[in-house]
């Protein structure tokens, strides 16, 4: 077997050489680079369709969203914990992250539209089109970025980015818990009047995270380039999947703030 190493902790050699996809009915099967991309699609598709049932359900009640959000974080730092070195878990939580997630952004989507419309603003094609469009588009230049080797996502890149995110999180993690005592950090203040100081710092914050979240497609598409090049078995191709399907459903979030906060400038 070639060598394994990767700038991913949890891609690093130990962990994948102690994974249980190491089997004797994988022998002979390994990773590629398609595999990697169906097993993402299939991801992204069962995120579509939960979208489309939190669309639903959030429309006809508007107070499950709270409750959607809740346990959507105890679902994705379960699934972070649970997956480590594990194919099979890997695929599993896969499908109930995606899941999970997909219910939250139809639900978003359907609050950020209600704010839209209560203050006359619109977007062309909808909200959730648009997002989408920016997601492709996101998409579509960091992976060009990187085949073109401008953006390598050596280990420099990734400890830089792994802080950065890590700082993100606890600095969003306090301003949520202190919105729920009634202390406005205007970072959620999704409410505020367009051009004023909260609207913004949120427009900007919101254009900084989506920066963030996209040059994480750096670190994946270098994750699953290295399983391929290492001959890693075919069921890591469940692991490079739900990598890749965290950072698309974050890019996709981040984009339905940035095309709300530009329908504000236009109302």
């Amino acid at each position: 077997m070639r060598n394994l190493q990767s700038s991913n902790p949890a891609l690093r050699e130990d962990v994948i050489r102690g994974g249980d996809w190491w089997s004797d009915t994988a022998a002979g099967e390994a990773a590629t680079i398609s595999g990697i991309v169906n097993k993402t699609g299939l991801f992204a598709f069962v995120l579509a369709v939960a979208g489309a049932g939190g669309y639903a359900l959030i429309e006809r009640n508007p107070g499950m969203l709270f409750p959607l959000l809740i346990l959507n974080l105890v679902v994705t730092l379960g699934c972070f914990f649970m997956i480590r070195g594990s194919a099979v878990r890997a695929r599993n939580f896969g499908f109930v992250y995606s899941t999970s997630q997909g219910l939250l952004l139809g639900g978003f989507a359907v609050m950020l539209e209600g704010i839209l419309k209560s203050r006359g603003a619109a977007v062309p094609g909808g909200l959730v089109l648009q997002a989408f469009v920016v997601t492709v588009a996101c998409l579509g230049t960091m992976l060009g970025l990187y085949r073109a080797r401008i953006l390598k996502g050596g280990p420099m890149f990734t400890r830089v980015l792994m802080v950065a995110t890590i700082g993100v999180f606890a600095t969003l993690m306090i301003s949520f818990v202190l919105s729920l005592f009634g202390l406005n950090t205007m970072i959620f203040n999704l409410g505020a009047e367009a051009g004023s100081g909260g609207f913004l710092l949120g427009f900007g914050v919101t254009i900084g995270l989506l920066i963030l979240a996209s040059l994480w497609l750096i670190i994946d598409f270098r994750q699953a380039e290295e399983l391929v090049n290492a001959g890693a078995p075919k069921e890591t191709e469940w692991y490079a999947a739900f990598g890749l399907i965290v950072t698309i459903a974050w890019i996709y979030f981040e984009s339905m703030k940035l095309v709300y906060y530009i329908a504000l400038t236009r109302e």
